[in-house]
Order: structure tokens, then sequence, then C-alpha cells
């Protein structure tokens, strides 16, 4: 097309291959866009299964010992009540120092017994009685022998054993929690 001149006007370049350079900033930014995606997506998958998938520390079965006092603390065969101190886990979070409970340890030479001091029935704590000769609980009048044998009361079942070690002059305790109100001695996780 010809001005009124004559001539006909320059024409501006046009690059040779728009689609080119459009394709490479399209591409940086649906990489950008992936990148932010796996990002956002890992942000929130990898929380839900660390949560749904079983966990390796504890649950019921696993060991979980806890050293409770040294054994020089201990009178032979007069039962000492002590408390349980430990990390308090849920499917969430983890609480350090908490108190979890409390159990009767007995010396008997170079041994120890240990005896959670829940109650069986609907989870009081047990005590000893005045003349140090058998435990009970002061909830439902439930009466245990000094070896946790049921006597008396309505508590399903006897005091629940847990096993001790001593390492190193210390007593450590695989300290379990039971479910209450049944005969059986089933482990809550």
């Amino acid at each position: 097309m010809q001005n009124d001149l004559g001539v006909e006007p320059p024409r501006a370049d046009r690059p040779d291959e728009p689609s080119r350079v459009d394709g490479g900033r399209r591409g940086a930014l649906k990489v950008l866009c992936a990148l932010g995606g796996a990002a956002y997506a890992g942000a929130i998958v990898v929380p839900a299964v660390k949560m749904l998938a079983p966990s390796s520390e504890g649950g019921a079965g696993a060991a979980r010992w806890m050293r409770v006092c040294r054994l020089a603390d201990l009178t032979e065969g007069e039962p000492r009540r002590v408390v349980v101190v430990g990390d308090e886990r849920d499917a969430y979070t983890v609480t350090r120092d908490q108190l979890l409970g409390s159990i009767w340890l007995t010396k008997k030479g170079e041994g120890v017994t240990a005896l959670s001091a829940v109650c069986p029935h609907l989870g009081c704590s047990i005590d000893l009685n005045a003349d140090k000769k058998s435990f009970f609980c002061p909830c439902h009048t439930s009466r245990f022998s000094l070896a946790g044998a049921a006597e008396a009361g309505p508590s399903p079942r006897d005091m629940d054993p847990l096993t001790v070690r001593v390492v190193e002059g210390n007593v450590e305790v695989d300290f379990k929690l039971f479910r209450q109100g049944i005969a059986e001695r089933k482990e809550v996780g």
C-alpha cells in the first residue's frame, strides 16, 4: 500500500518465530506452577501419611523403659510408691516430661518387682495399708496382697505387674497401662 507520496511506508520487522519466545515463557511458567503445586501437595500429603502410618515408637506391646529410681533408694521387702515421668504421645504431639502415673516397687534381694498403682476396677489410685501388709483401693474398697493378688472387693483381677530391670544401679520399668473393669489384662496403647 502506498501513501500520498507514492512511497510505500516502511514495515515493522516481525520476529521470525514469535511462538518460540512465547513458548519459552509459557514453559517456564508451567514449570513454576508444577513446582509450586508439588510443594503444596507435599505439604499436605507428607503429614497425612505420617499421621496414618503406624508408629515405630511405642504403641501397645512395645517396650517403654523408664528410669524411676535408684536401687539403693529401696528398702528390702518394703513397698515404695514412685512416680513415672516421661514423654506423653498422642496422634499429633509429643509432650515432654509429663507425669504418666505411679507404681509400687518392692526390693527382694537383688531383684525388684513392680505393680501398677492403678486399680483394675475403675482406675483409682491404689494405696498401701497402714500396717504395710496389703494394698487397698480407697474408692471401692478392693484389697490386694503385697504380691498384688486380689483378696476382696470389686476388682476383677489382680494388680497389674510390670516388667522391671536394674541397669547400672538404676531401676527401670516397662511402663504400661491396662484396660480397667475387665478380668482379662489388656494393654491400652
